[in-house]
């Protein structure tokens, strides 16, 4: 407990007691009964109510040693558990020796499943705060963490992805969602966010894909180093586009603060205020996280830039250029490049649909690409170049094919 806790404890017991120093009370023991009978709202540790001995204690303390008598004191078995008998420390010590990995609530189960301590005598957070108040686990030493802000709009992009909430699906299917999203450094703006329900690459992609498509490309993308970030269609797509992929340490979310800052924005003013009862699908979940976006993140102050990011955002286009990428050449990058053996009936599936391939490629390996946000134009490619567009099969136009191989009779050459 801070000093100013107890000073403001030690003048909530020195009111208590007050009259009686004064001499303002003809009876002390009575006037401690009374007091006795009352709740009172203590500084910092809410409603309680106390003995009339209490207060003639804390009557004792002031007259010998003053007001700082009055201040609570701190225990002399700090760091230590009452439940915690020396032979149940000596287990927890080993066991955090023996096995320096295992996370607390893995060190709480190893010493319930060898008998050591029987469930639920402990709690783990008991136990986690003993071996951190006791230090039996090193600590690493606080990182060296500098206040930075790049120059230009669009130099650095910081990339991530947030658990959302649960939906349900046509009032059947209850489906969690993940917001990815992406932010510019120099103006906090949100150049890329919406919810999906996959965290992976393809819906990265197709944020990217989105995003640069509105802001423009980005100089490079600071993100962490899960297997999000790490496919070989992003790694192609950034290569093509020029765009530099930065990877953050392993587990080290601070050094993703800004995009963690506005996690935190989301979970307090946006997600509090949605009605998930009246979702019928993710589209319409998105929708309301743009117009928010819109209309109250990009044009609400930020104390980071002392401005909303959409007025920085403007004035910084004004004197910074933006490398626009056509729709094409997006397409290009984005592309997801798969391989398949087309089928005796010249045919290839590409998610479960199936695609009409010229006869030429019947059992050939061939590539396809298509775009990653769209299963549409899906192409063969052959040394790199596009030969033929797929088409979805019809199934009906094919059951009636020229007759060329039948020869019908009429009914006058029956006759002859």
């Amino acid at each position: 407990m801070d000093e100013d806790r107890k000073k403001d404890i030690a003048l909530f017991k020195y009111a208590l007691i007050a009259l009686v120093l004064q001499h303002n009370v003809k009876f002390q023991m009575q006037y401690f009964r009374e007091v006795s009978q009352k709740q009172y709202d203590v500084p910092h540790m809410g409603r309680m109510r106390f003995k009339a001995g209490t207060l003639k204690e804390w009557l004792r303390q002031y007259r010998r040693h003053g007001f700082d008598a009055l201040m609570p004191k701190t225990r002399n078995d700090k760091g230590l558990c009452r439940k915690i008998n020396n032979q149940l420390a000596q287990d927890i010590k080993e066991s955090v020796e023996k096995y320096p990995i295992l996370s607390c609530s893995a060190i709480y189960r190893l010493l319930v499943t060898e008998g050591r301590m029987q469930i639920g005598y402990l709690n783990e957070g008991t136990l986690r705060k003993y071996i951190r108040d006791n230090r039996l686990r090193e600590t690493n030493p606080p990182v060296l963490r500098k206040k930075f802000e790049k120059e230009h709009v669009n130099e650095l992009w910081i990339a991530d992805c947030m658990h959302g909430p649960y939906i349900i699906m046509c009032g059947k299917n209850k489906c969690k969602v993940f917001l990815i999203a992406a932010i510019d450094d120099r103006t906090r703006m949100i150049t890329g966010g919406r919810f999906f329900f996959h965290e992976n690459s393809i819906s990265l992609e197709i944020l990217l894909k989105e995003a640069v498509s509105r802001f423009g490309l980005p100089h490079a993308i600071y993100c962490d180093n899960g297997s999000l970030l790490q496919s070989s269609h992003l790694q192609l797509a950034r290569a093509r586009l020029g765009t530099a992929l930065i990877h953050s340490k392993p587990y080290d979310s601070p050094s993703r603060g800004k995009i963690e800052r506005f996690f935190r924005t989301v979970r307090q003013k946006f997600l509090p205020f949605l009605d998930i009862a009246e979702i019928q699908d993710i589209d319409q979940l998105n929708d309301q996280f743009q117009r928010w976006l819109q209309k109250e993140y990009h044009r609400g102050f930020h104390h980071g830039i002392d401005t909303d990011p959409m007025s920085r955002f403007m004035q910084e286009i004004k004197h910074t250029p933006i490398k626009r990428v056509s729709e094409e050449e997006l397409n290009m990058a984005f592309q997801i490049t798969i391989t398949r053996k087309v089928k005796n009936d010249a045919t290839v599936s590409v998610g479960n649909v199936l695609y009409e391939c010229p006869p030429e490629f019947i059992g050939k390996k061939v590539q396809i690409r298509y775009p990653s946000d769209k299963q549409k134009g899906l192409t063969i490619y052959e040394d790199d170049k596009p030969m033929h567009k797929l088409t979805k099969i019809n199934i009906h136009e094919n059951s009636n094919p020229p007759a060329w191989a039948i020869k019908f009779q009429r009914e006058d050459d029956k006759n002859d």
